[in-house]
């Protein structure tokens, strides 16, 4: 079977006034927290430059390791929602935007033109 990657991109708008608290956030609590999230390989923040990413200013790529890490994350949640309560405080100073699922697997490419 072909390697692929696939990453799982969050939008994320600081709310005004909240940078400090955020990067708090940030530094203490969530990168390692979706570092430890089930079928996670790598994880990248970015912030977006020139004002391209519309209304959101940040982007959080997760590097999954196959589709059923949505099933183990849902598994994991039930099993230990305490884990998952630093989330919650993340709406004080977050507004979490759109996901979608970003990679480089043969099924997310169009097929060559036929000649």
């Amino acid at each position: 079977m072909a390697m692929y990657r696939m990453y799982d991109v969050g939008m994320v708008r600081i709310k005004p006034g909240k940078n400090a608290e955020a990067l708090k956030w940030w530094q203490e609590k969530g990168k390692a927290l979706l570092e430890s999230l089930p079928g996670t390989k790598s994880l990248k923040a970015y912030a977006v430059q020139f004002g391209f990413g519309g209304e959101y200013n940040l982007q959080i790529w997760r590097e999954l390791d196959s589709y059923g890490s949505y099933d183990r994350l849902d598994e994991d949640m039930f099993a230990h929602p305490e884990k998952y309560t630093a989330f919650a405080e993340t709406m004080e100073f977050f507004e979490w935007g759109p996901a979608h699922l970003m990679g480089d697997w043969p099924e997310s490419q169009l097929p060559p033109q036929a000649e």
